[in-house]
């Protein structure tokens, strides 16, 4: 027993690491983005364009399309252990970031430089405890530079690129543990034993076959546009307001102050209350929700609450006090965490068989990015049109299309490893792939034996 419950602690710390990783680096290039401003934009009243500003902010979501697409079609064929490998690539990206050049750099270069290393680091990142501690970080580094700061702004440069560099330590100190982790169980039993009677190993056709022809079914495939577009859909909202906090902050009139270093320090304070009250309370809600109401309801039940906060904010936007609007934008932070921020990476992991399971997350979480790209390319474009007011009323529709979506999915409360192999899940009346899988063995050792009896039958003739 022990050596098994020190597995699967070290599992779920390492994995934890990772995630608080990746949403560190996430979310802090919302923080970054107006000291950019402060630094590099002196000649434009201190701040980054609107779209410079989105495709900075874009980048890291276009990298991590790619890795979510290519390393679940990788989980499948090869196996899970080949996840902590992509851990490399985000240090390497996340470094070069860093370590971009100080002086004499133009706009075009700056925004060229953070964006094409932001894709780099997406291709190895994928939550909530990073993005508060992110927000920490960052005002314990603001008030540490704070002298220097005020007394040239060119002293920022400590502060953005601390925030990055402290991010990738902890992520750091589990590359080991990631790079040797053991393959999983239900892989070796569901699709592992499988492969092996074939030809030893699982190649990429054969995956891609597989994968072919079990989503040939409607009844399959309609689940997986599901978990697609719902995850799709949920990340242009949160990604939209995630991205921009420092923006919605200063539009809402909470985060400005008589000189750059308030500014900054006052929206960072901001960023703070909504990971406390918002983002962390409802990711730690989420934990203990999927048992009591089920993955599908929800993620059904937060996705409307949090289209009618929308619709409310939306409606109070200019009739309201600064606290009574940051209220708001936290109430519905918190309902996004405890719903669909939990369960549209949940369900995809359960919903489908092993054989597919990696793939299918994979394809739904790239479409989830493909979403976060398309907020953070568009969220300031279209809110310089329409307004905040506008860009909520679309977040609140696309909220109540995700909880249309979700009925397609089955539920898997309850449900066991055994009965969503078997297809359960959608109303399929056949054996587990294990059983299979064993049933194949018999059948091979069967041949063999009668052989070896024909073989002996002819010596003795």
């Amino acid at each position: 027993m022990a050596p098994s419950f020190y597995s699967s602690l070290k599992f779920i710390v390492v994995a934890g690491i990772g995630l608080f990783g990746d949403g560190y680096l996430n979310v802090s290039i919302g923080l970054v983005v107006p000291m950019i401003g402060y630094i590099y934009y002196q000649d434009a009243d201190s701040t980054v364009p609107t779209v410079p500003a989105d495709i900075i902010k874009g980048a890291l979501s276009i990298g991590m399309v790619l890795s979510q697409f290519v390393f679940g079609l990788f989980g499948d064929t090869l196996g899970r252990h080949v996840y902590g490998k992509e851990l490399l690539v985000t240090i390497f990206g996340t470094l070069l970031v860093i370590l971009m050049p100080w002086k004499n750099f133009s706009h075009t270069s700056v925004v060229a430089w953070l964006s094409i290393f932001r894709v780099v680091s997406g291709i190895g990142t994928g939550g909530g405890l990073g993005t508060m501690v992110s927000a920490i970080v960052y005002v314990i580094l603001l008030e540490a530079f704070k002298g220097a700061v005020e007394s040239n702004i060119y002293n920022l440069q400590w502060v953005w690129r601390l925030l990055f560099g402290i991010g990738i330590i902890l992520s750091a100190l589990t590359v080991y543990s990631r790079l040797t982790m053991p393959e999983t169980k239900p892989y070796e039993e569901y699709v592992g034993a499988e492969s092996s009677l074939q030809r030893g190993h699982r190649d990429l056709k054969q995956q891609l076959r597989d994968f072919r022809d079990y989503f040939a079914e409607w009844k399959h495939a309609k689940v997986l546009f599901a978990t697609c577009s719902c995850w799709f859909l949920y990340d242009i909202a949160f990604y939209g307001i995630s991205l921009n906090q420092s923006v919605i902050l200063a539009k809402i009139g909470y985060g400005k102050g008589a000189t750059p270093w308030e500014t900054l320090y006052n929206t960072a304070i901001g960023n703070i209350i909504v990971c406390a009250a918002g983002f962390l309370p409802g990711f730690y809600l989420a934990m203990f929700l999927p048992d009591f109401l089920g993955r599908v309801r929800q993620q059904i039940i937060s996705s409307v609450i949090v289209a009618v906060l929308y619709v409310i904010w939306a409606g109070v936007t200019n009739h309201t006090s600064s606290g009574g609007l940051i209220t708001l934008f936290t109430f519905s932070q918190f309902f996004l965490c405890v719903g669909p921020s939990a369960t549209t990476f949940l369900i995809p992991v359960e919903v489908f068989p092993t054989r597919v399971r990696a793939t299918a997350h994979g394809l739904s979480a790239g479409s989830g990015k493909a979403g976060a790209i398309l907020a953070a390319f568009t969220f300031g474009t279209v809110t310089d049109h329409i307004g905040l007011k506008g860009v909520l009323g679309l977040f609140s529709g696309i909220m109540a299309l995700v909880a249309l979506l979700s009925l397609l999915i089955p539920e898997t409360k309850g449900r066991t490893i055994g009965e969503i192999e078997s297809g359960v899940l959608y109303g399929d009346n056949v054996r587990t792939v294990a059983e299979t899988s064993a049933s194949s063995v018999v059948k091979v050792r069967g041949v063999e034996d009668k052989k070896g009896e024909a073989e002996e039958q002819v010596a003795t003739v």
